[in-house]
């Protein structure tokens, strides 16, 4: 037996079809800042209910959410891969100037 408030669909929360309206509108994306993760408008119409969270007293996640321009998550990607280089190089230059030698056991 199924309970009823089980069998209520979930209505999209105001705050959320706002948030995907404006990024539709604007040709943006939506930046969840928690995650990391860029969704486009209709990636994030689709995951909502996993990612947007509403309290009891009207507090919800919607600070955790920013409308981009899809370039910025290119260059934010970009500028990532270039710290990781860096990082890697300088273990590199470490191992190089330790003379560290790999053999097998």
């Amino acid at each position: 037996m199924e309970r009823e408030w089980l069998k209520k669909k979930m209505e999209i929360p105001i705050v959320v079809k706002s948030m995907y309206n404006d990024a539709k509108l604007n040709g943006a994306w939506i930046y969840h800042k928690v995650t990391r993760k860029f969704y486009t408008p209709e990636e994030f119409l689709a995951s909502w209910v996993r990612i947007y969270t509403e309290g009891r007293r009207g507090g919800s996640n919607r600070d955790d959410f920013q409308i981009m321009n899809p370039m910025a998550a290119v260059k934010q990607r970009a500028e990532w891969v270039a710290k990781a280089n860096s990082e890697l190089q300088e273990i590199m230059r470490k191992l190089e100037a330790y003379q560290a030698q790999f053999k097998p056991k």
